[in-house]
C-alpha cells in the first residue's frame, strides 16, 4: 500500500507560504513608505586608510529609515571603494562645513576611526593623512548650532582637534570638557592585544618598572602617556564595565537594560550633572576611588552627554556606531528592532552595542530633529 505524502507536503506549502508572506509584508511596507527629507552633514576628517569608516553605521540607518537629502538622493557608503566614497557631496577626508551649512538640519561629527590598538596609544591616535578639524570648521560648526541646527558628536574626535582656539569653539557647544584620560575594559591585563604596546612603555618609562599588572581591570591613559590602572577584585569589585541609563535618559531612549562595553570610552567632564543621560557602571572600592582621587580623574564615567540649549547637541564617548556587518536587511520595515530583540548582551557578539544602544538612541535624536524641523531657508 503507497503511502500518501499529500499532507506533508500541503503543511511544507502552507509554511512556505507563511514565511514568504512575513518577509514579504515588511518589504512592502517599506517600500510604501514615504522618504523623510533631512539634510545631514556628515563631516569626517581622517584619513581613508583608516581601519574602519566612521560614517558607516550611520549610513546604514539612515538607509534603513528611509530618510534620505532634501534634493531625493540617499545617503551612501560604498563598502567597495571606500576612497572614492563621499556622504551628502562631502568627501570623508577633506569634509568642511561650507556656505550650504545653512540648508543643514544636523551635522554628524564622526570618530575618527582609530581604536588604539597593539601599537597605538591616545597620544599617537591622529593618523597620517587625518586633516582635523580647523578653526573655519568649529566657526560654522558653531554658527549652525547658534541657529538651531542639531550636532551629535562621536567618541575620539577630539584628536582631530586641531588647536585650544578649536577646542575652545566646540566644548562650549557640547557643554562639556575634556579630562584628558581614556579608559578601556581589559579581561586580560597581560595581553599584548588587548593593552597596546605604546600604554607599556609609557608606563614603564614613566614608573621605572616593568609592567606589573595581570588578572583583569581598567585600564586608564592619558593623552601625556600616563596610565593608571583599576585591577579587578581590589580597586573595582568588578571589572566588567556596562553603560546604564539615567532615569532621564531611559525616559528619552527607552533603553532600560544594562548594556556590557568593552571598547574605548573618553572621560570628560560635563558643565551640568543633569547633562548625562548614560554612564558607564563602574563598582569603586574605597582603593580604587582614592587612586582616582590621587590622579585627579573624575569617578564618574559619563556614557551620552546632551547640552540643551536653543539647539541640542549630544556627545557620545564610547565607540557605540562601529558597524562591522553592514545588513543586507535595511529594506525591511522594523529589521533594526527584530535585530537589537535577537542581538544577545553578551561579550564577543559582533555589532552588538550599535544595535543595543547606537540605534535606538540616533533614531531617538532624527526623530528630534524631524519633530522640530530645524530647517534653514
Amino acid at each position: 500500500m503507497k503511502r500518501n505524502h499529500r499532507p506533508l507536503t500541503v503543511w511544507l506549502l502552507a509554511c512556505l507560504t507563511v514565511i514568504s508572506v512575513a518577509l514579504a509584508v515588511p518589504w512592502i511596507w517599506w517600500q510604501s513608505q514615504a522618504p523623510v527629507l533631512l539634510n545631514i552633514m556628515i563631516i569626517d576628517k581622517t584619513s581613508p586608510k583608516a581601519p574602519y569608516p566612521g560614517y558607516k553605521g550611520l549610513v546604514w540607518l539612515l538607509n534603513q529609515q528611509k530618510i534620505v537629502q532634501r534634493t531625493g538622493e540617499r545617503y551612501f557608503y560604498d563598502e567597495n571603494n571606500d576612497e572614492d566614497s563621499t556622504v551628502n557631496g562631502v568627501s570623508p577626508v577633506t569634509g568642511t562645513p561650507q556656505d550650504e551649512i545653512a540648508e543643514t538640519d544636523l551635522i554628524y561629527l564622526t570618530s575618527s576611526r582609530i581604536n588604539p590598538g597593539p601599537d597605538v596609544s591616545p597620544k599617537q591616535s591622529k593618523n597620517e593623512g587625518d586633516e582635523g578639524l580647523t578653526i573655519y570648521d568649529a566657526h560654522k560648526i558653531r554658527e549652525a548650532a547658534d541657529r538651531g541646527v542639531t550636532v551629535v558628536v562621536e567618541y575620539n574626535t577630539q584628536s582631530l582637534w586641531t588647536s585650544n582656539n578649536v577646542r575652545e569653539q566646540l566644548y562650549p557647544i557640547l557643554g562639556l570638557k575634556s579630562s584628558g584620560w581614556r579608559g578601556k575594559y581589559v579581561s586580560s591585563l597581560q595581553s599584548r592585544i588587548e593593552v597596546p604596546e605604546q600604554v607599556r612603555i609609557d608606563y614603564e618609562h614613566i614608573a621605572g618598572q616593568e609592567w606589573p599588572y595581570y588578572g583583569q581591570g581598567i585600564l586608564l591613559v592619558h593623552e601625556d602617556g600616563r596610565v593608571i590602572v583599576l585591577r579587578g577584585g581590589k580597586d573595582v569589585r568588578a571589572g566588567e564595565l556596562r553603560l546604564s541609563f539615567t532615569e532621564i535618559g531611559r525616559q528619552w531612549s527607552g533603553i532600560h537594560q544594562e548594556i556590557r562595553y568593552s571598547s574605548w570610552f573618553d572621560v570628560v567632564v560635563p558643565d551640568q550633572p543633569d547633562a548625562v543621560l548614560a554612564r558607564y557602571k563602574v563598582d569603586l572600592t574605597a582603593e580604587g576611588r582614592q587612586k582616582l582621587v590621587n590622579a585627579g580623574i573624575p569617578s564618574d564615567f559619563p556614557a551620552i552627554v546632551r547640552n540643551d540649549m536653543n539647539y541640542r547637541a549630544y556627545y557620545m564617548t564610547g565607540s557605540f556606531g562601529e558597524l562591522e556587518h553592514y545588513s543586507f536587511w535595511r529594506r525591511i520595515k522594523g529589521w533594526d528592532v527584530i535585530k537589537g530583540w535577537l542581538t544577545s548582551n553578551q561579550k564577543g557578539i559582533p555589532d552588538m552595542f550599535y544595535w543595543k544602544v547606537y540605534v535606538p538612541v540616533m533614531k531617538q535624536i532624527l526623530e528630534e530633529v524631524q519633530a522640530e524641523e530645524l530647517v534653514w531657508r
